[in-house]
């Protein structure tokens, strides 16, 4: 038997992911996994045994379906929403703890077989653990007061959150690369997950409770945002761990702005059926409006890459001009970071006056959700690509790059609560109470507003316009490098593929 086994085992290593097969190996005959799985099924065996026992002494009927399931979750939960993707972390960090993640990067392997590959072993651990819980779960449908199609639903959502949450903890692995920094936000991962086991619960045991919210519009609405979040946030969390696992010479950037594109268009997509249920005109700008958060941070990291292309990454550009051209948004650096601003600007925009047009909305309308959709990204411009466009100018943009993202991210903040801190301390009840001119969410809390004084925007509004002009001015030069740079080799009469 072992001699026809050993040849399988061979075949399926060499024709499987490697890095699936060694993390497999790893996380199956290792302590941690086996400790957890036996300690876990020990666990909901004891705590089933026990909602059973206190069901049957009750003499009133009982739903005991539902607290032998909500049991069984709690269990459930905690395993494949924590244990997993702190897994997934923890064998990802090995990378730099084992000095081995320089050997992956040099490897033959792409960057999106080693994400692959852990995210495939987090799932196999996830599959065991949902195998382990079925005889549970049927059991807990067999007993009175369960509802199936929840139990499916809430499945299903476990599933995602899972793919998702994996993803992330490879993610912050593949970005953590100092010790000391890995611990803190091993530590930050850690109580994340737990925060989100604990509002799981509370969302399933609402959902259980009251299964006939989710035959409502409101109810299926809310599960396809959740699943739908979960998958564009694994997405983004798995584009940035394949550029981490990248060469720095390789493109690191073209996955993440492709998949940046997406979030504006799955927003129209969602405004689009939202107003089927609704007929809601607001949907068209406030959901362009929600997809520009998630955006922000990708903004901050393409307005602050190098300049210039890699070696290898200039080998794949266009050899026409038109094409080069039209591609130029999706190639790395820190102005095309700006270009790929202004085409996600562009489609949030366009998607406003196309969905507007097509529900037959009023003028007023229509202009109400270009005004406001126009001042938000004209707030980000200024935001992201002011101090880059000073720093570029200076020529002092790649060397600090690193200081620039970290600047970036806790600018935001700052802008909120700086203002709201001196209001409070010289008297200033506007500014005390989060009403002024540097809180984006104000300002277009006002512009919705019928009663909203016009001359209380005009001076915001016209300072902004000018930030934008002095921003677009300081921008004009790295702008022109880039198209420069992508333009030159085949002026130079360099064969590219």
């Amino acid at each position: 038997m072992n001699t026809v086994a050993a040849p399988v085992e061979r075949t399926l290593d060499d024709r499987l992911n490697p890095i699936l097969v060694k993390e497999v190996r790893q996380s199956l005959r290792g302590r941690y996994f086996r400790w957890l799985f036996g300690l876990t099924l020990l666990v909901t065996t004891f705590l089933a045994l026990m909602v059973v026992t206190i069901a049957a002494s009750q003499s009133s009927e009982v739903r005991i379906g539902q607290e032998f399931f909500l049991t069984i979750y709690a269990c459930m939960g905690g395993a494949v929403l924590v244990l997993v993707p702190f897994s997934a972390f923890l064998s990802t960090s090995a990378e730099w703890d084992e000095n081995t993640y320089d050997l992956l990067v040099l490897s033959n392997l792409r960057p999106r077989h080693i994400v692959w590959g852990k995210l495939c072993s987090a799932l196999i651990q996830a599959l065991l653990y949902y195998s382990t819980f079925t005889p549970f779960l049927v059991a807990a449908f067999l007993l009175n007061g369960l509802d199936l199609l929840v139990a499916l639903v809430i499945l299903a959502c476990s599933i995602a959150t899972c793919i998702g949450l994996s993803l992330v903890g490879i993610a912050l692995a593949s970005l953590a690369r100092v010790r000391a920094l890995r611990g803190v936000v091993l530590a930050l991962f850690g109580a994340g997950l737990t925060a989100g086991w604990a509002a799981s619960l509370a969302f399933v045991v609402e959902l259980v409770q009251h299964p006939e919210e989710l035959r409502s519009d409101e109810g299926q609405v809310a599960v396809v945002v959740y699943l739908t979040t979960a998958l564009l946030v694994g997405g983004v969390a798995a584009v940035i761990a394949m550029a981490r696992f990248s060469h720095e010479e390789e493109n690191r950037s073209t996955p993440m702005r492709v998949l940046s594109i997406s979030l504006p268009v799955v927003a129209t997509l969602w405004a689009t059926w939202l107003h089927t249920i609704s007929s809601d005109s607001e949907f068209a700008w406030a959901l362009q409006i929600a997809a520009a958060h998630p955006l922000l941070l990708m903004w901050i990291f393409f307005v602050s890459e190098p300049e210039a292309l890699g070696r290898r990454t200039r080998k794949f550009v266009a050899g026409r001009r038109g094409l080069a051209l039209v591609l130029l948004p999706l190639l790395p650096g820190g102005a095309r970071g700006v270009l790929v601003f202004g085409l996600h600007a562009l489609i949030a925009l366009g998607a406003v006056t196309g969905l507007n047009l097509l529900w037959g909305s009023a003028p007023d309308e229509l202009f109400e959700g270009l005004v406001i959709v126009g001042w938000f990204y004209t707030f980000c411009f200024v935001y992201l690509a002011l101090p880059t466009g000073l720093l570029g100018v200076l020529g002092k943009a790649d060397r600090n790059r690193i200081l620039v993202r970290v600047l970036l991210v806790v600018l935001w903040p700052l802008l909120l609560f700086v203002p709201v801190m001196l209001g409070a301390l010289f008297g200033h009840a506007s500014a005390a109470n989060w009403e002024h001119p540097f809180n984006p969410y104000w300002v277009l809390m006002k512009m919705q507003r019928s009663d909203a004084k016009e001359d209380a925007l005009l001076a915001p509004g016209l300072v902004l316009l000018l930030l934008a002009a002095l921003t677009f001015a300081l921008n004009v030069p790295r702008l022109w490098r880039a198209v420069r740079e992508v333009l030159r080799p085949r002026v130079e009469g360099e064969v590219r593929p």
